[in-house]
C-alpha cells in the first residue's frame, strides 16, 4: 500500500466535496472513511473553510501528513450528492487506488451545473416568488424579478474578477435597492419594500449561518466561528449596500411608496409563492432531478408548519424553532429514503423561513436614523434566525446520536456472533 498516495487521494476527494459546499463534518468523515476502508485505523483530520489538514499513521509507526488550501467554494448540491454516493461505493468495494481515482474523475465530470441563462432565470424567479410571499402584488413581483436579475448579473460579473464577498454584497445591495426605488418612483410597482425584500433574499446568508451553528454544536468550533464571522460580514455588507441605496434614492427620487400596500395573501398563495422562490433557489444551488420536487415540497411544509404555529398563538421565535425542526425531520427522512445527503433537502426546505424581511427593515431603520426601531427589529430578526438554527441542530443531533447507537448495536451483535 502506498500510504502517501492514499492520503493524497482522500484529501483530493474531500477537497472536491468542500468546493461543492459540503458540511465540515462530512468533509472530515470522508477522509476518515476512505483511509480506514483501505486498512489504516489511525487517521486524524482538521478541516476549516478553505483548508484541509490530514495525517495517518501506519502500523510500523510511520506518519504521513498533508495540507490542502481550498479556494473558490460554491454551493453545488448535485456534486455533494454524487461525491457522497461515490464515497459509499469506494468504502464498500475498496478498489485499487488507480481505479478509485478514475471513479473520482468520472464523478467530477458527471457533476451537473446549470448554465448562465438558467442561473439568471433562477434569480428572477426567486425574487419574484418571494416578493409575493412577503405581501407584494403581481407588479411588485415582476419588478422584484428585474431587481433579482440585476443582482444575479452583478454577482456573476464581480465573481468573474474574484471580488471579495463583502464588496460583491455591498454593490449588489446598492444596485437592487436603487433599482427598486427607481421603479417605485416611476409607479411601476406598488411597494418598493416588497420589491427589495424579494431580491434581497438572494443575498441573505441563511445557509451559511445554519452551517456555522451546526459546526459549533458538533464541536468544529474553528470552522463554526469562521463561518459565523463570514455571516456577520455579509450581513453588514447587506446593511451598508441597501442602506446606502435607500439614502441615495430618497435624495434622488424623494420618498416613494415604501409600504403603502402590503397584501395579506391566503395561506395557499403564500405556499405557492414560497415554492416558486424555493424552486429558484434550487436552481441556484444546482439541485437536479426528482430531488428538486422533494425540495420544493419541503419548503411548503416548513412554511405550513410555521403558519399553523402562528395560528395557535406561539411567538415568532417558537414558530421558527418548530418549523425548522419540522423541515429538518423531513430532510433527514428524505435523505434516508433516497440515500442522499441531508443538506440537499434541508437547505431548500429552510428557504421560506429565511428572515429576509426582518433584515431589510432593520436596514431601513438604519437608513432613516430610527435607532429604537433598528434595535427592536434587529433583535427580533436575530432571535428568529437563532431559533431556526437551534431547531435544525436539535433534530440533526438526535439523528446523529441515533445513528451512533445503531452502529454500536450492530457492532455488539457482530461481536456476539463471532464469540459463538
Amino acid at each position: 500500500m502506498n500510504y502517501e498516495e492514499l492520503l493524497e487521494f482522500s484529501i483530493a476527494f474531500a477537497a472536491r466535496l468542500q468546493k461543492c459546499g459540503a458540511e465540515t463534518y462530512r468533509v472530515e468523515e470522508t477522509i476518515i472513511r476512505i483511509v480506514e476502508a483501505y486498512g489504516v485505523k489511525k487517521v486524524d483530520t482538521f478541516v476549516i473553510p478553505g483548508c484541509i489538514m490530514a495525517s495517518l499513521e501506519t502500523d510500523d509507526g510511520r506518519v504521513f501528513s498533508k495540507i490542502r488550501r481550498i479556494k473558490d467554494c460554491d454551493t453545488i448540491l448535485d456534486g455533494v450528492e454524487k461525491y457522497n454516493a461515490l464515497c459509499r461505493k469506494i468504502c464498500y468495494e475498496t478498489p485499487p487506488l488507480h481505479e478509485a481515482k478514475h471513479m473520482l474523475n468520472t464523478a467530477t465530470a458527471d457533476v451537473r451545473h446549470y448554465n448562465t441563462l438558467v442561473y439568471h432565470l433562477a434569480s428572477f424567479v426567486t425574487a419574484a416568488g418571494f416578493a409575493i410571499f412577503f405581501g407584494g402584488t403581481l407588479s411588485d413581483a415582476i419588478c422584484s424579478g428585474v431587481c433579482g436579475l440585476a443582482t444575479g448579473l452583478c454577482l456573476k460579473f464581480m465573481s468573474a474578477f474574484h471580488a471579495n464577498p463583502f464588496f460583491k454584497t455591498v454593490v449588489a445591495g446598492f444596485i437592487l435597492g436603487t433599482i427598486s426605488h427607481a421603479l417605485a418612483a416611476l409607479e411601476l410597482c406598488m411597494n418598493a419594500d416588497m420589491v427589495s425584500i424579494g431580491a434581497i433574499m438572494l443575498l441573505v446568508p441563511g445557509f451559511l449561518f445554519t452551517n456555522s451553528m451546526r459546526d459549533i454544536i458538533y464541536g468544529d468550533t474553528m470552522s463554526g466561528v469562521n463561518r459565523l464571522v463570514q455571516v456577520l460580514i455579509i450581513a453588514a455588507a447587506i446593511v451598508v449596500g441597501t442602506g446606502a441605496a435607500v439614502s441615495f434614492s430618497i435624495r434622488l427620487f424623494g420618498e416613494v411608496n415604501g409600504s403603502i400596500l402590503v397584501v395579506q395573501h391566503s395561506l395557499f398563495i403564500e405556499c405557492i409563492a414560497g415554492m416558486i422562490g424555493t424552486f429558484g433557489f434550487g436552481l441556484i444551488m444546482n439541485i437536479h432531478g426528482a430531488g428538486m420536487l422533494l425540495c420544493i415540497l419541503g419548503g411548503a411544509i416548513s412554511w405550513l408548519v410555521y403558519r399553523i404555529c402562528s395560528f395557535f398563538g406561539f411567538n415568532d421565535p417558537t414558530c421558527f424553532f418548530i418549523a425548522s425542526a419540522a423541515a429538518s425531520i423531513y430532510a433527514e427522512i428524505m435523505a434516508r429514503v433516497r440515500k442522499y445527503p441531508t443538506i440537499s433537502y434541508l437547505m431548500a426546505s429552510l428557504v421560506p423561513l429565511i428572515p429576509g424581511a426582518g433584515i431589510y427593515y432593520t436596514m431601513s431603520f438604519v437608513a432613516h436614523g430610527d435607532v429604537a426601531q433598528f434595535w427592536s427589529r434587529g433583535t427580533s430578526t436575530a432571535a428568529a434566525a437563532g431559533a431556526l438554527a437551534v431547531g435544525v441542530l436539535l433534530v440533526s443531533t438526535v439523528y446523529r446520536m441515533w445513528g451512533v447507537w445503531i452502529k454500536r448495536r450492530k457492532e455488539r451483535a457482530e461481536l456476539k456472533q463471532t464469540a459463538k
